[in-house]
């Protein structure tokens, strides 16, 4: 799993574990990156793009978002001085929260969510944790996590799908156009990401990914890593290890009925995977959400 580089996010390097809230000026991404958490975003003033999962999704100022930040995303325009609350929870933390499994795997999916309509309330809160993080002790960074928990669950019981949008951007908006691609390109990431969401649990490959594009296997995946800033089969190893981690937190089935209900083929496979990612086996990552 890529590290939170500040560079590109404007804060610290974040363990997979740790909470975060921070606020940062935002600038255009020279590429897709990746981690294990989820976000919740407001903007507190300007206006920006994701692309995010091959899709373009446009931030409106004062709205509260949340996606999950392991399907490759990158802002690609922003206008200037554009102001951004990124608020962290970790992902084990999402799957021990009481919410719906549709909220779950709509995040796994790749949508970004947000709520009916705009809160005011929801931007001084956010800033507000920003402020506080820096410096709180332990008992008020808890405090802290237990009010994020909290919006996270009052947004999975009020929630939609966030707009997408086509093509060019407005006109007071900046990108980095180089790194960029076309609109075909994206096009056919999307088909290729959604055909991944839908068949993971099937042992599906590279080339029934590329079929699926309309491209030689090793053209789909150039344009993949193009568009999303990782490869088909890194995409679908992740998509079929969060999978996994979902059905151990949140169901009783037999670890080697989640191995293959994941997509994994074989329980050798399943723990291999696990360990190389995770560094614990799968029982022992079930052990957390029991104990």
């Amino acid at each position: 799993m890529r590290q939170l580089d500040p560079h590109q996010t404007g804060n610290r390097f974040l363990k997979p574990d740790e909470f975060l809230a921070e606020t940062h000026v935002v600038e255009p991404m020279p590429a897709a990156h990746w981690h294990d958490h989820v976000e919740l975003n407001v903007i507190t003033h300007g206006g920006m793009t994701y692309l995010i999962n091959g899709k373009q999704v446009r931030l409106q100022e004062g709205a509260i978002y949340s996606f999950w930040a392991a399907v490759p995303h990158q802002v690609i325009s922003a206008v200037d001085g554009t102001v951004l609350v990124c608020v962290y929870v970790p992902f084990a933390d999402l799957l021990s929260l009481a919410v719906s499994s549709d909220f779950k795997n709509d995040l796994m999916t790749g949508h970004v969510l947000t709520a009916p309509s705009v809160d005011p309330a929801d931007a001084l809160m956010v800033a507000r944790w920003a402020r506080d993080w820096d410096g709180a002790g332990e008992l008020v960074a808890d405090i802290l996590r237990d009010e994020v928990r909290l919006r996270v669950r009052r947004l999975a019981a009020d929630q939609r799908r966030a707009d997408t949008v086509e093509g060019g951007f407005d006109g007071d908006h900046r990108r980095n156009a180089t790194h960029v691609a076309d609109r075909r390109a994206i096009a056919r990431v999307q088909e290729m990401t959604s055909f991944i969401n839908a068949e993971f649990s099937r042992p599906i490959n590279v080339t029934d990914v590329a079929r699926v594009g309309g491209l030689h296997p090793t053209n789909a995946t150039a344009t993949f890593q193009r568009v999303l800033g990782q490869s088909i089969a890194q995409y679908l190893r992740q998509r079929r290890l969060n999978h996994a981690q979902k059905l151990l937190a949140d169901t009783d089935m037999a670890i080697i009925e989640v191995a293959f209900e994941s997509g994994h083929g074989s329980l050798s496979r399943f723990y291999d995977a696990f360990q190389r990612q995770l560094s614990c086996t799968p029982r022992d990552y079930r052990r957390r959400f029991r104990d």
